[in-house]
């Protein structure tokens, strides 16, 4: 699956922003129901009542838009994610990055669709852009929180967190790997070997 970087000015009129989102909501609500393949331009457009012109008039093609709609999930996640931050006890490393993904899991538990998006959906230049980027920005916020909260030395190096979030975002890669399950014992051996590695970071 090839999922295109978003590259479309944004609609100015209301009219034009309305369509847009039933757009992305129609595709959202499809790959959730029925898989990312069923979210076809036809499929989307008639589930989003909107004519084909009018579909393409806002998006290039198919891969357009679940390429809005994944930087769309994704910044609905990592808005969860901050929100959740502000109100966790964190006593550790491990406590953050076990957090974090619990927060992601229980996001990928609503909307299967961004899970296979994210996992499956790396084959474009841009989008591996796009995704390390994500990666870093995540990176350097939690390196910020475990230096205030004193988990971690202010000169500790922040390529270290960068290594823990990219295991993460590995390990659960293998988790969805499986198109039929997702494995828990891929998800606990990755857990295991992320509470080693915040271990050594703490001290």
């Amino acid at each position: 699956m090839t999922i295109a970087p978003v590259q479309r000015r944004a609609p100015v009129q209301e009219r034009s922003r309305r369509t847009v989102t039933r757009i992305l909501d129609a595709a959202a609500a499809i790959a959730d129901e029925h898989g990312v393949e069923a979210a076809t331009t036809r499929a989307i457009a008639d589930r989003a009542g909107v004519s084909y012109p009018s579909l393409y008039r806002f998006f290039a093609d198919r891969e357009a838009i679940l390429g809005e709609l994944l930087e769309r999930q994704c910044a609905d996640l990592d808005a969860r994610c901050v929100a959740a931050e502000k109100t966790w006890t964190i006593t550790s490393v491990a406590d953050l990055l076990n957090n974090e993904i619990d927060v992601h899991l229980r996001y990928y538990c609503e909307h299967p669709s961004t899970a296979r998006m994210w996992m499956g959906g790396r084959t474009s230049p841009a989008v591996t852009n796009y995704v390390r980027a994500r990666m870093q920005t995540l990176a350097d916020r939690l390196h910020a929180l475990l230096v205030e909260r004193g988990l971690i030395p202010a000169d500790s190096d922040p390529r270290a967190m960068l290594v823990a979030v990219e295991m993460a975002d590995r390990m659960l890669e293998l988790s969805y790997r499986s198109a039929e399950d997702f494995d828990e014992e891929i998800l606990a051996i990755g857990r295991r070997a992320l509470i080693a590695f915040g271990d050594e970071l703490s001290r």
